[in-house]
């Protein structure tokens, strides 16, 4: 019979709970099931309830799954980047982390099954890469910030399929893709000594921190340029709230990123993460607006 390990401490200890929490990031989670029901309310409102409770399924369980996973082969590089975290800490076993993506990944799978082939096809494939997302880094660090970015950008066109319309939020996932590229190569800023020490090739160790900056702006400049060319040649339902959600997300975005690239402190980076999930929060919203009319 297989048994999970038992932490330092009782499992009920609210400390213990809260670890768990830490491991799964259940903000990012909830977000990532909000970006699937707002996707699928945005192309086709009359989809039944147990749609949208699926869709939240999948997408909640993956996005702490991929983390509890991450946090588990990243326990030596968390040492020296994030100690505080539930590994390192040692609040939490490595066997535990283990059990838990184990059993999150199952459910999300479980959740796609009734959503039809091709959504369960695209879970699938996402689920296999992130559980892999550690040996893929060991190739390119950069190869794995392409995934990442590709598996968030995924959950908008796995909620179009479900909908019916596969093709109608092109451009919102292309921006998200963008988005979430561009901080992703600016968290290897802040992880670049824990990546050195494990021959993770990222921009910021391969070619410097400043030309992974001027990438991570690039993106940005990019997407803000991109804006009034989607609302003049795309049909959205709602261009003016995409307009000004988009527009306040990247530039709150880039005055926190403007702060920590000059003084790159647990301070400003601890402000960046904030306003890169307040930006969220306000993409989401724009989210609503981006779809074509039925």
């Amino acid at each position: 019979m297989v048994s999970i390990p038992s932490s330092p401490r009782p499992v009920g200890d609210p400390g213990v709970v809260q670890s768990f929490a830490q491991l799964c990031r259940p903000t990012l989670s909830v977000l990532a099931a909000l970006v699937g029901c707002l996707t699928i309310y945005a192309l086709n409102p009359v989809e039944p309830g147990l749609v949208y409770l699926l869709i939240a399924m999948v997408l909640a369980c993956m996005t702490a799954g991929a983390f509890a996973i991450n946090d588990y082969d990243d326990i030596e590089k968390d040492r020296i980047n994030h100690p505080e975290r539930p590994l390192p800490s040692g609040t939490l076993l490595p066997q535990q982390a283990w059990w838990v993506a184990v059993i999150l990944f199952c459910g999300s799978l479980l959740a796609a099954i009734p959503l039809g082939l091709l959504p369960l096809l695209l879970v699938s494939v996402s689920a296999f890469l992130l559980w892999n997302y550690s040996a893929i880094l060991m190739v390119s660090g950069i190869l794995g910030n392409g995934v990442v970015a590709i598996i968030v950008a995924a959950a908008i066109v796995l909620a179009s399929l479900v909908a019916g319309r596969p093709l109608a939020m092109l451009y919102p996932s292309a921006f998200l893709f963008c988005y979430i590229l561009a901080k992703e190569i600016v968290w290897d800023i802040h992880d670049v000594v824990g990546d050195r020490n494990r021959s993770i090739t990222t921009l910021a160790n391969r070619w410097g921190i400043q030309p992974a900056f001027y990438t991570a702006w690039g993106l940005l400049t990019l997407l803000l340029i991109s804006i009034p060319i989607a609302i003049a040649h795309l049909g959205m339902v709602h261009p003016l709230l995409f307009g000004i959600c988009t527009a306040i997300l990247l530039v709150s975005f880039a005055l926190a990123l403007l702060r920590y690239q000059r003084v790159q402190t647990a301070s400003t980076y601890r402000s960046l993460i904030v306003w890169g999930r307040i930006g969220m929060i306000l993409g989401l919203i724009g989210l609503l607006g981006t779809a074509p009319p039925l």
